[in-house]
């Protein structure tokens, strides 16, 4: 059996203050710097390398940790040219016109509609914003399409030079992605095969640099086409 793993890694508190922050494209804080690089710490990087691979939306609050991060690494090892993939798929929901407006002000003047949407956003869509199912469908594209290169990756090694001992790299590979929390939540609902899950979005916490990570199963006669297998793993 192939296996591999994907880590999501939230991006950490942000510059702006209280807002809607979606497409919004703001910078992390020294805490939020702070706070992502302890939690980086904590997940065994060094221990998946050379076979891994660094995902990340490209709004700056994910795509300049995910740059730091990568750069650390190839520092650690001369023979790594790590560099993050940068996916439009990843990025945050478009909260459209009210993106980037402040919570008070929003209350103030659309507390009724903020209060649907949060009830069920999947059918009370923000004024020009993304609606939550073309959100999902692009959050489940980037997520197929990490899994099909994670099983490339898995052949690779497969491939690899035998050892000095004659024995075949056991090395894992692994993907870590630098997201937001919706698209981590809508990836945790990928995964529990979930749908419509409101919940997930409305009472279930995801701190600032926090992570998941899921392990990934293929049996050896399946290919990258086929639906792999997936274990949710709540970080301790």
């Amino acid at each position: 059996m192939k296996q591999a793993k994907i880590i999501l890694l939230r991006h950490g508190q942000c510059e702006g203050g209280s807002i809607l922050r979606g497409k919004t494209d703001v910078s992390l804080s020294d805490l939020g710097f702070c706070n992502m690089h302890q939690s980086a710490a904590k997940l065994g990087l060094l221990g998946y390398l050379p076979f891994l691979n660094i995902y990340s939306s490209p709004l700056i609050r994910c795509r300049v940790f995910a740059d730091e991060l990568s750069q650390q690494l190839n520092q650690v090892d001369c023979s790594l040219t790590l560099k993050p993939k940068l996916m439009s798929e990843l990025q945050e929901i478009d909260f459209g016109l009210w993106d980037g407006k402040g919570f008070d002000e929003l209350y103030q003047h659309h507390a009724a509609e903020l209060d649907a949407y949060w009830d069920n956003p999947w059918d009370n869509a923000l004024p020009e914003a993304e609606l939550m199912a073309d959100f999902e469908r692009r959050v489940a594209s980037a997520f197929e399409l990490i899994t099909e290169q994670l099983y490339d990756a898995t052949e690779l090694d497969d491939l690899s030079e035998l050892g000095e001992q004659g024995e075949q790299s056991n090395q894992p590979c692994a993907a870590l992605v630098v997201t937001h929390g919706g698209v981590m939540r809508h990836i945790i609902s990928l995964v529990l095969g979930v749908t419509r899950c409101k919940a997930l979005y409305a009472q279930f916490n995801l701190d600032y640099a926090a992570t998941v990570s899921i392990d990934v199963f293929w049996s050896e006669t399946d290919d990258k086409h086929n639906k792999p297998v997936y274990r949710l793993n709540w970080s301790s």
